[in-house]
């Protein structure tokens, strides 16, 4: 058994991804018969909806690189997974591995940051937000898109009828509640994930081996979405664990690529990008926001 392994688990820090699973659920669940004080409730939005973001982050972790050993395990934690972020583990693998890391910004990809088109601002991420959801939908439904595997198929279906059992129980338990305390934040952190793939790739170059994507460095972001931010690398080494990005990134990316794409804090390129009145318009190779 290689370091790092456990009996179960390829990667024995996945700990922290299944805790933060059960945490997502918890904070899902528990309102459901325990609703919070009215002084907490935005509190336990914003922690549950991060959670939710986490649990995306891990599922897009686990399509690329299954956790456990096992494959019932791992079918079964993917299941799981669609009911802490509200959308099936395996939906996502059409458009994320095999199309965005097939074209990865080019004119075939799905959720190329040109969708955003010429705003400025908070307009600018809401535009891509609502057109790359919409673009995503249509291209899993053209008759040429990538397709699952027979037993990826099967499984699907599987989270998608457990995921309606979940649902349908949650409403008949807790009525009208699951629409504030579970699908609120489900929604939340979709878009999230949507949004952030824009903050990583907006004006960067595609066609560039290295600059294609902006690299968020912060250690806090990191450490909650399981290094996510370190984009670039992940770009050229798909299937390399989460744990393995920083020293891949300070290898084979840092003092090689584009000094402006490494960022330290993605809140503040947040803020002055899109956030803030009057935010700064990014250049770049592809495009000049507001041009």
């Amino acid at each position: 058994m290689t370091t790092g392994q456990g009996r179960f688990l390829r990667n024995t820090r996945d700990r922290r991804s299944l805790l933060f699973v059960l945490l997502a659920l918890a904070l899902l669940l528990a309102p459901l018969a325990l609703p919070p004080p009215a002084w907490l409730l935005p509190f336990w939005l914003l922690a549950s909806t991060l959670l939710c973001f986490s649990a995306c982050i891990i599922n897009h972790n686990h399509v690329h690189l299954p956790i456990f050993h096992q494959a019932f395990l791992n079918h079964l934690f993917a299941a799981v997974l669609g009911l802490a972020r509200g959308h099936t583990s395996y939906g996502v693998i059409v458009a994320h591995n095999l199309n965005h890391h097939r074209h990865n910004g080019g004119d075939g990809d799905w959720i190329h940051t040109r969708l955003a088109g010429n705003h400025r601002g908070v307009w600018r991420l809401a535009c891509y937000i609502v057109r790359a959801t919409l673009s995503m939908a249509r291209g899993r439904a053209d008759p040429r898109a990538p397709r699952l595997s027979a037993s990826q198929h099967r499984q699907l279906q599987l989270q998608r009828l457990l995921l309606a059992v979940f649902v349908t129980a949650m409403f008949h338990l807790a009525g009208a509640a699951v629409l504030l305390y579970v699908f609120l934040p489900w929604g939340l952190a979709i878009a999230m994930l949507v949004g952030v793939n824009l903050l990583q790739h907006d004006a960067c170059d595609p066609q560039s081996r290295l600059d294609h994507s902006r690299n968020f460095l912060g250690r806090v972001g990191n450490w909650l979405f399981f290094n996510n931010g370190y984009h670039a690398i992940h770009h050229l080494e798909p299937e390399l664990h989460w744990s393995r990005l920083p020293g891949a990134h300070a290898r084979r990316v840092a003092g090689q690529a584009d000094p402006a794409l490494q960022v330290q804090s993605i809140l503040g390129f947040l803020w002055r990008h899109y956030l803030a009145p009057g935010a700064c318009p990014l250049q770049g190779n592809t495009i000049v926001a507001g041009k």
